[in-house]
């Protein structure tokens, strides 16, 4: 009867646990560290939204480098036909590629030198099943790309459509990065 009241117990803190903090692994298999010291920027987008999240993206998350967020991009892969989802996640993996060495670029065209923790700060997941983007709400073939802001502990802080909501995710996660004593407003005029 105690074994089983244990159990109970453990069950019911392992749901306590925010469902960010759980263990995820991106498209290299690394584990993305939500949760675990660093706010994070999570981006929801598909095959639809990439052009729109390109755009945006990378003059955003430069703008909130004194952060040092983590940015985790969950990419639904519900609308890729089955036999085409490997291809996907090696395109993915391109991408993610790609990304790291634009905001080196970025980073160089402000005369800054690119953080060491630049490449440890990215995370792409391929979501096959879509279920992350099903919990915000998003349908099959979504048009917008929609994010959230984490606390360092990996709580849910603010969300919004991307890049609409821009100005507001940035000053949460600021605020957040501060402890929520003073409020610094980040630069989203790009």
């Amino acid at each position: 009867m105690k074994t089983v009241a244990a159990l109970a117990c453990l069950l019911a803190l392992l749901g306590a646990i925010p469902s960010q903090a759980a263990e995820l692994k991106d498209v290299f298999g690394r584990e993305v560290p939500v949760g675990k010291g660093r706010p994070t920027l999570v981006l929801y987008a598909n095959r639809g939204s990439r052009d729109e999240l390109r755009q945006h993206a990378y003059s955003f998350i430069y703008d909130l480098r004194e952060e040092r967020p983590i940015v985790l991009i969950h990419v639904d892969l519900r609308d890729v036909p089955g036999l085409f989802k490997g291809m996907a996640r090696g395109e993915i993996k391109k991408s993610h590629r790609e990304s790291i060495e634009h905001m080196r670029n970025i980073f160089r065209q402000h005369g800054e030198a690119p953080p060491p923790e630049l490449e440890s700060s990215l995370f792409m997941v391929a979501d096959a099943k879509g279920e992350p983007h099903q919990a915000m709400g998003l349908k099959k073939g979504f048009g917008q790309v929609v994010a959230k802001v984490l606390s360092p502990s990996g709580r849910e802080l603010a969300r919004g459509p991307f890049p609409e909501s821009a100005r507001k995710l940035g000053q949460t996660m600021a605020s957040a990065s501060e402890g929520l004593s003073t409020l610094r407003v980040v630069d989203m005029s790009r």
